[in-house]
């Protein structure tokens, strides 16, 4: 616990790093910027208001941070989106700079920032990733691990075990495939002696999954046996030893479940319908590539139902930070707030609160709920069999890792 805590600590310090570099670079920038075009006053906004006036983007990627708090892959992704804003601003400026003189200067500072950004994402992925110690793999972060000579990724993540960019590293969610642990049969390291092809099923919306094949080479590779799937997944002896000991610590006081859900308990959790056919929203919303779908269609009804808590924060700030600028767009005269006002946002605030848990969250966990379910149980359960793999023989009910030859 303490290292995760540790982990998290250093991943949110660079995060708020990251976001905070560019914005001072522009603060700085748009001195210069002033000096050069002769003005008296370079902004009338100072770095503290700016970072004030960017709380929705501080709000998001907190929420984004929490969110995946357990995902140490997405954190990096989190940093480079808490970067654009400033970055978007110093680099504008920066051109602006090298538009009347100065060119070679204000575009290495441009460089030098954007580069500077990503290497503190990349900072990020390292303080939360490596190096993989027992306190790492005691804790419930995921642990990613490269897969030789393919571009997937596998990831040990607290409740299962997942292989994803199978069909692309920018959407590495699209087509995932994952064994929870309770669904967990058998996991060994073995060598493959000759070139084979390990097929896999992702949801389609329908009954009938598709069918994805990669290329395994000959060397050590990973024989994972599950409910509802197998895999054959090549990698290095020494992810294959590490990737063990993960799943054996992680998986050890989890049940394999024995039991077999019905056809129509898959059909309640995947979604799909009787009528075995794609609607026309389904259809226009990807439904195909389900397992890396998410509803953005809640982003609209979230951002109308948080506005009276935005205005009241407004209202807020602008008492706090004596801003005449924000108190004139929140409605605040002469410092004087009028408790109508407050009293009507508060109010609104609470219940507009409500619907949005109500509406949004819990609907999109619901939603996530089930996108877990289909990237572990593609077909129904009666359908879902094991053998994907050729030559990998039978099945085996035995947890246990190990090593053998193939």
């Amino acid at each position: 616990m303490i290292e995760a805590f540790a982990r998290r600590t250093a991943g949110l310090v660079l995060v708020a790093l990251a976001a905070v570099v560019p914005v001072v670079a522009y603060t700085r920038l748009d001195a210069w910027d002033a000096e050069l075009a002769g003005r008296a006053d370079p902004s009338s906004i100072d770095l503290v208001e700016m970072l004030l006036g960017g709380i929705g983007v501080w709000v998001i990627i907190g929420t984004g941070l929490w969110w995946h708090r357990h995902r140490t892959t997405m954190w990096p992704i989190w940093a480079r989106w808490a970067t654009t804003p400033g970055l978007f601003l110093a680099v504008f400026i920066c051109l602006s700079i090298a538009s009347k003189k100065s060119a070679p200067i204000a575009l290495a500072i441009g460089a030098g920032l954007i580069a500077a950004c990503w290497a503190l994402s990349e900072a990020v992925r390292l303080v939360m990733t490596c190096p993989i110690t027992d306190g790492l793999i005691a804790s419930r972060l995921e642990i990613p691990f490269r897969v030789r000579g393919l571009k997937a990724r596998l990831c040990v993540r607290h409740d299962r075990l997942v292989l994803d960019s199978l069909t692309s590293r920018r959407k590495r969610s699209r087509d995932a495939v994952a064994v929870p642990w309770q669904a967990l049969r058998f996991i060994e390291l073995i060598n493959v002696e000759q070139k084979t092809v390990c097929q896999v099923l992702v949801f389609s919306g329908l009954p009938q999954a598709h069918a994805r094949e990669f290329d395994v080479p000959p060397g050590p590779a990973l024989h994972i046996v599950g409910t509802a799937r197998e895999l054959l997944v090549p990698v290095t002896n020494e992810v294959g030893r590490a990737v063990l000991r993960a799943v054996e610590a992680r998986s050890a006081n989890v049940e394999v479940d024995e039991g077999q859900l019905s056809e129509d308990e898959w059909r309640r959790r995947s979604g799909v319908r009787r009528t075995n056919a794609l609607t026309h929203v389904q259809r226009r919303a990807g439904v195909h590539y389900r397992t890396d779908y998410r509803p953005y269609r809640l982003i609209p009804v979230a951002g109308f139902l948080v506005m009276p808590l935005f205005a009241l924060s407004g209202m807020t700030l602008s008492l706090i930070t004596g801003s005449k600028e924000w108190q004139e767009q929140f409605y605040v005269v002469d410092g004087v707030v009028t408790p109508w006002n407050v009293a009507i946002l508060a109010v609104a605030s609470i219940g507009f609160l409500y619907v949005l848990h109500r509406l949004v969250v819990k609907s999109f966990l619901s939603f996530m709920e089930g996108q877990n379910y289909i990237e572990a149980y593609p077909e129904p359960p009666a359908r879902a069999k094991a053998g994907t793999v050729p030559g990998s023989g039978k099945r085996k009910k035995k947890r246990s890792p190990g090593s053998t030859s193939t």
